[in-house]
């Protein structure tokens, strides 16, 4: 297991957490290395991006170049990575997929559920973190650079 040294790990695991009813199951699924299920639509949602619309934007499946897809449209942190299923998911604010119209991006939000996984992985085996888990709301994903990132694949 890869391990990233965010020097806000424990900013990030509080923050994730802060308004979940069962706050301390989350924290024992990361004890253990798992993915913890966080409830969608009152603290945080994810958009859902095809791998294959990052790939196009980076130029291919290297991390760095991933990476750097993300960060050219303005997107520094809250983007997890699940290699298996081959999708990215964007932790954007609450009440962003009523306002999603973009049919390439899937929301989940209120009622949904995310396994997100411990904020101290960033690498396989299993869902990791691509980009920095979020400490607070200004962390989050924005819509219209998810909009932005899959307007480029779509050109291509």
């Amino acid at each position: 297991m890869n391990t990233h040294r965010f020097s806000d790990n424990e900013l990030a695991t509080r923050w994730l957490v802060s308004r979940e009813t069962h706050p301390r199951e989350a924290r024992e699924a990361w004890a253990r290395g798992e993915p913890a299920m966080i409830r969608m639509g009152i603290h945080v949602e994810a958009v859902r991006l095809p791998a294959r619309f990052v790939y196009v934007r980076a130029g291919g499946e290297d991390r760095a170049a991933v990476e750097g897809a993300f960060r050219q449209v303005g997107i520094v942190r809250a983007v997890i990575a699940d290699a298996h299923h081959r999708w990215y998911y964007a932790l954007v604010p609450p009440g962003t997929s009523a306002a999603a119209d973009e049919p390439r991006l899937a929301c989940c939000g209120v009622g949904g559920y995310l396994g997100v996984p411990p904020t101290h992985r960033v690498g396989p085996p299993g869902t990791y973190w691509l980009l920095a888990p979020p400490t607070d709301e200004a962390g989050l994903c924005d819509l219209g650079a998810l909009r932005e990132l899959a307007a480029a694949a779509a050109r291509d």
